[in-house]
Parts: structure tokens; sequence; C-alpha cells
């Protein structure tokens, strides 16, 4: 019996021995694959926020560039306001001339043409009467004469020519009053346009307020993820370390539990030993009871 719960307690001790070393060398592995898990967990989390901070400064330069192209954008609709209300009254007054004024001018200018004409005639008339005046004669074989310098001799006459330029005007003052409808529209279209682009300023200045509100959300962001990044590095390398901690106290207690596997090998090599003992000394009182129950019979006999 003793040397049966002496293998049994040998058996034990051996299995404890092989299951610490199994355990120690699983849980090497175990706790290794959760360190490389978990660090690359983290590295991809440090390079995800590493590629955020490099989007937000992105942005953050791009906001801005947004906001100054805004604000010189908002200043050229200011511009292009000033320039239409400054064309508005040239225009009225371009208007005013064109339509009104000239055609006056011109029919006042018609009006007079008739006597015009008839000055004309009589100042043509004249000056080919002067350029027609002169004296040649030949005294003592001596040639003598004079004139007046006058060359007049043109292919049109005057009073001709005033005619054509009454009959080139002839229309002229209605077509151009015709355009006092066309020169206010394009006041009215100014006036409108102007205040649509003034329009447009106004809600590019609003949208330049919200951007210019945006770089310091920017900026908290990129504090939050660079805090993020930190704290994920630190994480990592005291991950890092905290598992080779774990390690060596996994190591330790499998080596404990492999020594405290001594024990039940020790007891059960004693009571194998023992077993082995008290069957010797069994046998031993056997054999001798044998012999004395013979040496008896011989006496008897």
């Amino acid at each position: 019996m003793q040397r049966i719960l002496g293998i049994i307690m040998i058996a034990i001790g051996v299995s404890g021995l092989v299951l610490s070393f199994a355990g120690l060398i699983a849980s090497q592995r175990l706790v290794d694959n959760i360190g490389a898990g978990i660090e690359a967990n983290l590295t991809l989390t440090i390079e995800s926020l590493d590629t955020v901070n490099e989007t937000l400064l992105l942005s953050k330069v791009t906001v801005g560039q947004m906001s100054e192209a805004l604000l010189a954008v908002e200043e050229t609709a200011d511009n292009v306001v000033i320039a239409i209300n400054d064309t508005q009254p040239l225009l009225e007054q371009a208007s005013q001339v064109t339509t009104e004024d000239v055609p006056e001018s011109i029919e006042a200018f018609q009006n007079t043409l008739p006597a015009l004409t008839d000055v004309a005639a009589t100042i043509d008339d004249t000056l080919r009467t002067l350029s027609a005046f002169g004296f040649q004669r030949s005294i003592l074989g001596v040639p003598l004469g004079f004139d007046l310098g006058i060359d007049y001799d043109p292919e049109v006459p005057f009073d001709q020519s005033v005619e054509d330029l009454g009959a080139s005007l002839e229309g002229m003052p209605d077509d151009l009053r015709s355009l006092k409808r066309h020169l206010d529209q394009a006041n009215r279209n100014l006036s409108t346009i102007g205040d649509n682009i003034d329009t447009i300023s106004g809600n590019l200045g609003m949208i330049n307020e919200n951007v210019s509100e945006v770089e310091p959300l920017i900026d908290d962001y990129l504090l939050i993820v660079t805090e993020l990044s930190d704290s994920a590095r630190q994480t990592r390398s005291f991950v890092t370390q905290q598992l080779g901690q774990v390690k060596l106290i996994v190591t330790i207690i499998a080596i404990w539990l492999g020594l405290a596997q001594f024990a039940p090998i020790y007891l059960g090599w004693e009571l194998l030993v023992r077993g082995r003992g008290t069957e010797t000394r069994t046998d031993t009182r056997t054999e001798a009871v044998v012999l004395d129950e013979d040496n008896g019979k011989d006496v008897a006999s």
C-alpha cells in the first residue's frame, strides 16, 4: 500500500513539474502575445494620432489662407460697390448730356443751318471772286501783275458742305434720345449689382468671422491630439515595462510551483522505499516461521 501511495505521490510531483514547466512556457508566450497585440494597437493609435495632427496642421494653414482670401474678396467687393456708387452719378450725367443736352444742341444747330447755308454761299461766292481778282500787264516789255494771294477753288462748295453736314445730323437727336431708356436701365442694373455685391460683402464678412473662429478650435484639437499621442507613447512604454515585470512574476511563480513538487516526489520516494523495506522484513519473518516449523517437525520425528 505504501508503495502505491509513493508511486502516486511521485507521479503527482512529476506531473506538477511538467505542468509548471509547460505553464512557464505558455505564460511567457501568452504575455509576449498580449504585449505584441497591445504594442501594435498603441503603435497604430499613435500613427493615427500623428496623421490627425498633420491633417489638423494642414487644415489650420488652409483655414488661414481661406481667411486671407475671403478678406481680400471682401475688400474687393467693397471697392466694387464704391466704384459702382461713384459711377452711377457719372452715368446719370452722361445720360443727361447724351439724351438731352446734345440733342437740343444739335437741333439748335439744325435750326441755324438755313442761315449758315446762306452765309456759306455768300462766303463761297466772295472767296471765288477774290480768288479770280488779279492784274496781268506788260509795260515796255516788263511784265507787271498782282493778285490778292487767295487761291480758292474747292471741289465741294462751302454752302454744299454745310448742307451735307446738316443732312448728316438728321435723326441724330431722336437716336440720342432713344438711348435714355437704355442708359436708365444700365443705371438701375448698376444699382442692383451694387446692392447685391454689398450683400455678398456682408456675407463674406460673416463667413470670415466664422472661419476665424475655427482656427482657435483647431489649436484646441491639436493640443488634445498631442496630449493623446504623448499619453499613448507613455502607455506603450509603461506596458512594455509592466509586461517585463509580469513575465518575471510568472516565472517566479512557475519556479515556485515546480520547486513545490519536490515535496510530494520526496514523500512518494520515502513511501516507496519504506514499502520495499516493510515487504523485505515481512518476507524475512515468513521465512523464519517456515524454518521454525520445519525444525519442529524434524525434532518430533
